[in-house]
């Protein structure tokens, strides 16, 4: 039988139209997005062991956890909470004072909530007067906070394993990740993703569920999470600064900066979301430097 001009045509067209979609499909698999960091400012010396920092939009300051003398789980008062301005400028040395080894922190409805050794202390941000000591029964070593859109606090207890969640100002055990030693937490809709300061491993834990699933490997000694529109960026308490691509979920982290030849350690780092800001207090550097993330 002589074959159709028309089905000839067709085939033809079939055939081309399979070859575009085939290189159109290829052209939108995702690529690694390349994160740089250009350093900005750092602050002054005087911040005593500053272990934590959170950017406050509203007043457009910088609240600083500083522990004080070593060691870092002592009850010896010496911890402070000190308030910088977003260009590093200190304004408030000694804005709270009387605390132990304070480390995580963040804020609700103008309330500080900080981890403190095996306390959670509740300040007042316009006064800086504390209003609340709220004792957690059984609690080795409170680490790092995080909030949830209605005022939920959850702490992570990074030497006994445990994820504790404060409600009313009544604190119960949220769950407990057994040799897990989870460090930085943050609170996303519908999920919570922690990473261990001992494993290197960045997991994502469902809310409801509370079924876990890797979001990132190779972060060991992980201390603070930020997230921005391309991932999230987590800091080595060693003096590294990690990025986690959203679109490669389950690789190895990605290494953006390095500062252990100065000596230099990255502890719970925070962010200025609407200047594109990292901020990094280090530790025994006793100062806060901020990045451009490019």
């Amino acid at each position: 039988m002589k074959a159709s001009p028309f089905l000839f045509l067709l085939s033809i067209t079939v055939l081309v139209s399979c070859k575009q979609y085939k290189k159109e499909t290829a052209s939108q698999k995702p690529i690694k997005t390349e994160v740089v960091l250009t350093k900005l400012w750092e602050s002054d010396t005087l911040l005593k062991t500053c272990e934590a920092v959170r950017y406050d939009l509203k007043r457009d300051v910088i609240y600083v956890s500083n522990m004080g003398n070593v060691p870092t789980d002592a009850k010896d008062g010496d911890g402070t909470i000190s308030v910088i301005s977003s260009e590093g400028k200190t304004l408030t040395q000694y804005w709270v004072t009387n605390m132990h080894a304070p480390k995580g922190a963040n804020y609700y409805n103008d309330k500080l909530y900080v981890a403190d050794i095996d306390a959670m202390i509740k300040i007042d941000m316009t006064s800086g007067a504390v209003e609340k000591t709220i004792a957690v029964e059984n609690a080795v070593f409170l680490n790092d906070v995080d909030i949830d859109s209605n005022g939920d606090v959850y702490i992570t207890d990074s030497r006994d394993s445990k994820i504790y969640k404060l409600v009313n100002d009544e604190v119960s055990i949220w769950l407990d990740l057994e040799g897990f030693n989870p460090n930085g937490i943050l609170v996303e809709k519908d999920r919570i993703l922690i990473v261990s300061f001992s494993k290197g491993d960045f997991v994502a834990i469902d809310k409801k569920t509370k079924a876990q699933t890797l979001v990132a490997t190779g972060i060991l000694k992980g201390d603070g999470i930020v997230p921005i529109k391309q991932g999230y960026l987590i800091s080595s308490w060693t003096g590294e600064v990690f990025f986690v691509d959203k679109n490669f979920p389950g690789d190895a982290a990605t290494k953006i900066l390095d500062t252990q030849e100065e000596k230099l350690n990255a502890a719970d780092i925070g962010i200025i979301p609407n200047k594109n800001i990292l901020l990094i207090p280090t530790f025994f550097g006793n100062k806060v430097v901020a990045y451009k993330i490019n």
